[in-house]
């Protein structure tokens, strides 16, 4: 116990110490967030994962702010506090901004890349509210002896948000994941997002069955509405780290607009 009490004192003076030291240099976080501003702004169209990166970065510069700002009102600095209030306000105006564009603002991505004509493709399954629904509906369209029917896609709650089933017959113990690219390009999709949402272990079987099903994924290129070409890959990695493509099938997707 005494252990713990110590321990928590060290870590408030650390904490104490460090905001004194915020407080001597608080006015380089609004210039920092100035420059994480830009960044956000200029790959919002094309790199939604640096885009989330940056947007993470501005909110942590922000509370580090905040802390600072607390720094100076107990070091009697007032004039500099309200500066960096006044500040502090339009850092959340400026969020604010941010998030409203990012949720409203069209990519284009789908006009970039159209569906060739003659391009054969499939559409995701019509989504339900109720998981049974959709297990009994998904099993219809499977069929042992055609390979093209093992993985099914059924549409998420959202434009953007889909869950995958999947059928096989004997695989022993290991990962199952997904590897999404525009079909006409073979430009990645949400290459490491989708490789951790849709990861599922298994724990094998010696029969075809169902080894994933319902597991949900986004893909975040694109834009609500605006539909193009994916070609959505199944992989396997087994215990002995060996990694190979089981089945791939072409869908029309759309991205998920935040």
């Amino acid at each position: 116990m005494t252990f713990i009490k110590t321990c928590v004192r060290t870590l408030l003076t650390i904490v104490q110490k460090g905001a004194y030291c915020l407080s001597y240099v608080w006015f380089l976080l609004p210039i920092i967030s100035l420059y994480v501003f830009k960044e956000i702004w200029c790959n919002m169209d094309d790199n939604p994962a640096k885009t989330d990166f940056y947007l993470n970065t501005y909110l942590l510069i922000f509370l580090i702010f905040i802390i600072a700002i607390v720094a100076l009102k107990f070091r009697g600095k007032n004039t500099q506090f309200a500066i960096a209030s006044g500040v502090a306000f339009y850092m959340i105006l400026a969020f604010g901004f941010l998030g409203l564009f990012l949720a409203s603002a069209p990519t284009g991505f789908a006009e970039q890349y159209p569906i060739p004509e003659g391009l054969e493709y499939h559409t995701p399954l019509k989504s339900h509210n109720t998981p049974d629904v959709y297990d009994d509906e998904v099993e219809k369209y499977v069929c042992q002896t055609d390979t093209t029917t093992y993985l099914q896609i059924r549409n998420g709650i959202q434009g953007g948000n889909y869950e995958y089933s999947f059928f096989y017959p004997m695989l022993p113990e290991g990962t199952i994941y997904l590897r999404c690219y525009e079909a006409t390009t073979n430009l990645p999709l949400s290459e490491k997002r989708i490789k951790k949402s849709s990861s599922q272990q298994i724990p094998g079987s010696t029969r075809f069955s169902c080894h994933v099903r319902g597991k949900k994924f986004t893909i975040y290129e694109g834009d609500w509405g605006g539909y193009y070409a994916a070609r959505i890959e199944v992989w396997f990695k087994g215990t002995n780290g060996d990694e190979r493509k089981l089945a791939e099938k072409i869908y029309a997707v759309e991205g998920w607009m935040r």
